[in-house]
């Protein structure tokens, strides 16, 4: 049984390692952080890391505000992690790892990732009535509404597999015909393809779950507490 186990292990691939560790490092950033945050005196004025982070996940959560309403304290928590597993995957090749976003596996686990939130987010605000929004306007409308539901989990996975791996071919292609230069001419394309793909993708996946969400909220909660 131990062998089989160790034998599983060995054969995962490298993306799999690179996912658990960005899952770690976001953990431990998010303990670190949480305890460094408590312990903050009104007084005391935080450092420029403490600020940047405090400033962003402030503008964040307006941003979620805006779209979701008085339950946006159920849905920003999980987007923003959502948003930091994507940024850091798409941006790992910077580092010489194997990023985990362009492989389907991983994508399409994120795409089903954001549509549990998006689902869930709809049982927060309606509970069982909104099952039957899956029937609305009438009864007949309940394929077409289903299929509505479960086709961004498609379109969403394969958008940022296909932006990532893309960018990945085209780096491979830089270095292999640039030769001993390539360190001169694929950091620029690193920029683009790396960071700029990457934050880009990043900002749609989050923007699309956000989207999709508020369209699960009932009208009468959007007035924001």
């Amino acid at each position: 049984m131990m062998q089989q186990v160790t034998d599983y292990i060995a054969t995962l691939p490298v993306y799999y390692w690179t996912s658990l560790g960005i899952m770690a490092f976001i953990a431990l950033l998010s303990v670190v952080v949480g305890r460094r945050v408590k312990k903050l005196d009104v007084r005391e004025k935080p450092n420029r890391f403490l600020t940047a982070l405090i400033s962003f996940t402030s503008f964040f959560n307006d941003m979620v505000k805006g779209y979701i309403g008085k339950h946006w304290r159920y849905v920003a928590p999980l987007l923003f992690t959502l948003a930091l597993y994507v940024l850091l995957s798409n941006i790992s090749g910077l580092f010489a790892l194997d990023a985990p976003t362009k492989y389907t596996s991983i994508t399409f686990s994120l795409s089903i990732a954001a549509f549990i939130i998006i689902q869930t987010t709809g049982f927060v605000s309606q509970s069982w009535r909104h099952i039957l929004t899956l029937f609305k306007p009438f009864f007949p409308m309940f394929p077409l509404n289903l299929i509505s539901d479960l086709t961004p989990i498609i379109s969403m996975a394969l958008r940022l597999f296909g932006n990532i791996a893309s960018g990945s071919v085209f780096l491979i292609l830089i270095y292999r015909f640039t030769g001993w230069v390539s360190p001169l001419i694929a950091p620029a394309f690193h920029l683009v393809f790396d960071i700029g793909f990457g934050v880009i993708q990043t900002l749609v996946l989050v923007l699309l779950t956000v989207i999709f969400a508020s369209n699960k909220v009932d009208e009468n909660d959007f007035a924001v507490e």
